[in-house]
């Protein structure tokens, strides 16, 4: 039970501050808004007060605002979407990315300043740091740790039942230990995991090794403004990384046709909610906070039914000063929806395939 209630609170509030973004704009910029609702219908109840329908829904994740004219209707009314100039258009559209970019770093800045895992170096002020571990940064394809099950992430806990306390002697200890089997015990997301790894040649390195890079990292704690610094840099850098992720990903599917094997759908974060949720609150935060980024930057692509997608179309109009029908434009968007939609089905019968033991045990658990 809690990891549905983490994962209908995390995906409800993304939803509902990306349609804020849109109502208070709109208001704000003179277009009429008819409805916000809470949910997604079949609709429980509303109550309207001036112009607008307040609703809420039975389906409680997320919302929805419905903007006058939004669709191109009402072209002649003054306080209709339609009507308004490109950039008060552009505003609107771009105001949902806006608050899901300016909630990840709210969420990040409150995770620094309660304390969040970070890589240690020379310049760490070492006072600060608690809870210090030594985790996989990356593991190299066909290593033995990688055949193992090893994988980036993991925090190491023990090599033949010794701990460490860093790095340099994790790699120590690894090296002694080349010419028999290593048993290594890590932290996945909470869960403790053993594995018997030996170290062999790899192409291009002078000496066995089981192929795996460690980081240092520890949690670490700022005092207000620089927590709002760092939420500000590190949600800076995520959206970044994750515009170069969206571009291999679609790279990927017009090359290869394939999707990326890290692509998931609902199924495949409610998994992930279900690690997160055993590692903390700050962890969970932290996790909303980059869902919140991946949200915002997915609907701000310019494809037909997202927000970029609207967007492309305003500046072609301002740039043509031709406008498409009503009904051309209509028939674009509808189109667009239909692919995500079949899109979506695809990534969640694909994450059921993958994620099966662990909806298995999921419903084992729950009832």
């Amino acid at each position: 039970m809690t990891t549905i209630i983490a994962f209908v609170l995390i995906l409800g509030v993304l939803i509902l501050v990306h349609e804020i973004g849109h109502f208070v704009t709109a208001r704000k910029l003179g277009v009429d808004v008819e409805e916000f609702g809470i949910g997604f219908p079949p609709k429980m109840f509303s109550l309207k007060k001036g112009d607008v329908t307040y609703s809420i829904n039975w389906i409680p994740i997320g919302g929805f605002v419905k903007i006058k004219g939004e669709s191109g209707g009402d072209a002649n009314d003054p306080k209709s979407f339609a009507a308004q100039a490109a950039w008060k258009k552009s505003i609107i559209l771009s105001a949902g990315v806006m608050m899901n970019f300016f909630l990840a770093i709210v969420l990040l800045s409150l995770g620094f300043y309660f304390g969040l895992p970070q890589s240690i170096d020379q310049t760490t002020p070492l006072d600060r740091v608690r809870d210090r571990s030594t985790v996989i940064l990356e593991v190299l394809k066909d290593s033995p740790a990688e055949q193992a099950g090893i994988k980036m992430g993991d925090k190491i806990i023990t090599i033949n039942n010794e701990t460490h306390n860093n790095a340099d002697d994790v790699y120590n200890e690894i090296e002694k230990g080349v010419a028999d089997d290593m048993k290594i015990v890590v932290d996945r997301r909470g869960e403790e995991l053993e594995f018997s790894v030996r170290a062999a040649e790899l192409v291009g390195r002078d000496k066995p090794m089981i192929g795996v890079s460690l980081v240092d990292t520890g949690v670490i704690s700022y005092n207000i403004f620089e927590s709002i610094w760092q939420g500000i840099s590190t949600a800076g850098i995520l959206i970044w990384r994750v515009l170069e992720a969206f571009g291999m990903i679609i790279t990927n599917l017009f090359t290869q046709g394939k999707l990326s094997a890290e692509v998931s759908g609902p199924v495949g974060v409610a998994v992930i909610t279900a690690q997160i949720v055993k590692m903390g609150w700050l962890q969970v935060m932290q996790f909303a906070a980059i869902l919140s980024i991946n949200l915002g930057i997915i609907n701000i692509l310019p494809f037909p039914a997202l927000d970029g997608g609207r967007l492309l179309f305003v500046f072609a109009e301002s740039l043509t000063r031709k406008k498409l029908s009503e009904k051309t434009e209509a028939i674009i968007h509808n189109s667009g929806f239909i692919l995500l939609i079949v899109l979506l089905i695809f990534i969640t019968l694909r994450d059921i395939r993958l994620y099966k033991d662990n909806i298995i045990g999921f419903f084992t658990n729950l009832f």
